[in-house]
């Protein structure tokens, strides 16, 4: 009767410290300071969550490109035509950023966001305009699906800038980062 007992109370404490375990380990999103959006684009957020329009106004601002910007659902159909795990595309047409999400946690959504604001800078700067399956980079007609996507020279330049971008916007958005 005593070892069952005992064997009893032990197998509670291993299920507590189990539960503990698991629910700690669940990441919690950390809130983003109060910042105030910028004036100098405009974002048109139709998705959840509501707050890539803060990351989105924030990186803007620190990357110096303003404009017309809104927010869409990423369709199947897109990431069909992707091989990865695609999370965000961006299109410029008629002066309006078209960008395309998938639902993101906070943390994720500024890594994601800011690559697609250097793709937004380039866009601005006429160094990459998209022309139906063609990229134009820096002058040079590329047929969109010619190069794998990490051989692609405007995905080069975005990866090798978004990570001073990155520490900037969470430099504003977290505090004691």
């Amino acid at each position: 009767m005593k070892n069952n007992i005992v064997k009893i109370v032990l197998g509670v404490i291993v299920l507590l410290i189990l539960l503990f375990l698991i629910f700690k380990s669940k990441k919690e999103e950390r809130a983003f300071n109060k910042v105030e959006l910028s004036n100098f684009s405009t974002i048109d957020n139709m998705v959840f969550p509501t707050y890539y329009d803060t990351v989105l106004s924030v990186a803007m601002k620190e990357m110096g490109v303003g404009g017309y910007v809104i927010v869409g659902q990423l369709s199947d159909v897109a990431k069909g035509q992707f091989d990865g795990d695609l999370k965000a595309h961006i299109r410029y047409f008629s002066s309006k950023f078209y960008l395309f999400t998938e639902k993101m946690d906070r943390s994720e959504s500024i890594k994601v966001l800011c690559h697609e604001v250097v793709h937004m800078q380039q866009y601005s700067s006429g160094d990459l305009v998209y022309d139906n399956n063609f990229i134009i980079w820096k002058g040079e007609k590329i047929e969109l699906n010619s190069k794998e996507y990490m051989d692609r020279p405007w995905e080069k330049d975005a990866f090798d800038r978004q990570s001073q971008l990155i520490k900037s916007v969470e430099s504003v958005l977290y505090l004691n980062k």
